[in-house]
């Protein structure tokens, strides 16, 4: 069975703990106490409706307006920050047994599409030895030595998108087109590449995209979600792990169409996997709204990873 994996920030805090944040924590975090041009009103909104206001000023002004730009670089650096590998990092998979748990329970020629700017999964699967980040991104990290690049395509043939970008994909002078993947031993053990470190001088600062419903794509994020959508398509199963599906991931919510449209394929599964049922039924009624051929789709749902990663085996009649 074709499977694919679709993560989200309820992922990280599962696997890492109680200092992975969650989206809808991020605004207390960020000090904008600092610009007194602000309401109290607009101090007070989520993250994706603070930066959305502040694309809206902006495409309503018709004009770079110096200070809403600050406003919002300054919210963009601070949630990088919290999610760089500075805050979130690991180096030992026997210290996080949930993800090492999860990392063996995928299986091979597997594509996980996530929504997440940290590192974590990244870290945990190439300390497994089944992926590398040199090929394991959907596009090639940097040029290298061909035979080399040949036999990481060999490892478990995992397909890591990060599709919001990544705290290691960069933007460059000159050109924001196409982000470059950081790759060295801050982030990978042993790989000492000097390629595309965030210390080099044409590096602009992270390419991510912003918790914003005015979503600005690049050519090379476009790749990723093209590659995401015809895996959605050719897939029979979808598990979904910590993501609410937010309303502002307008792009997300058109890609998921393409879940349960192959007209071969008689019966759809779908696991949704988080921390309460409740969470997991309103999961439950927006994916089932969003797929194609809902009629078609098996579901079912669990309380946390540690359950579903214990009970996946049931048989398929455990859907509903």
């Amino acid at each position: 069975m074709k499977c694919v994996y679709l993560l989200g920030a309820g992922f990280t805090r599962a696997v890492y703990g109680k200092k992975a944040l969650l989206t809808d924590e991020i605004m207390s975090k960020i000090d904008i106490s600092q610009f007194p041009t602000l309401t109290p009103e607009e101090k007070q909104l989520s993250v994706e409706q603070f930066i959305t206001l502040l694309d809206l000023k902006c495409l309503n002004e018709n004009q770079s307006n110096e200070k809403l730009s600050t406003i919002r670089e300054y919210t963009i650096n601070k949630i990088i920050e919290l999610f760089d590998v500075t805050n979130l990092s690991i180096d030992d998979l026997k210290n996080y047994p949930l993800l090492e748990q999860f990392i063996k329970h995928i299986k091979g020629k597997t594509t996980i599409l996530t929504l997440n700017y940290d590192c974590i999964l990244d870290q945990g699967l190439y300390l497994s030895g089944r992926w590398h980040p040199m090929t394991g991104y959907g596009f090639h990290a940097f040029p290298g030595n061909s035979e080399e690049i040949e036999c990481k395509k060999n490892l478990n043939n995992i397909v890591l998108l990060k599709l919001h970008g990544s705290c290691n994909f960069h933007n460059t002078k000159g050109s924001n087109n196409y982000p470059i993947i950081e790759i060295d031993k801050q982030i990978f053990l042993n790989i000492n590449s000097t390629l595309n470190t965030r210390n080099m001088p044409s590096v602009q600062g992270p390419h991510i995209l912003v918790m914003s419903y005015i979503k600005k794509f690049s050519n090379g994020m476009f790749r990723l979600w093209r590659k995401g959508i015809l895996v959605l398509t050719d897939a029979e199963k979808l598990v979904i792990i910590g993501c609410s599906l937010r309303d502002e991931d307008t792009f997300l919510r058109y890609a998921l169409y393409h879940f349960g449209t192959n007209e071969d394929v008689e019966k759809f599964y779908i696991d949704i996997v988080d921390e309460s049922q409740e969470k997991c039924e309103k999961i439950k009624n927006k994916i089932l709204s969003l797929v194609g051929y809902p009629d078609k789709q098996s579901v079912r749902t669990f309380c946390g990873l540690e359950k579903y990663l214990n009970n996946n085996e049931l048989l398929t009649s455990h859907y509903s």
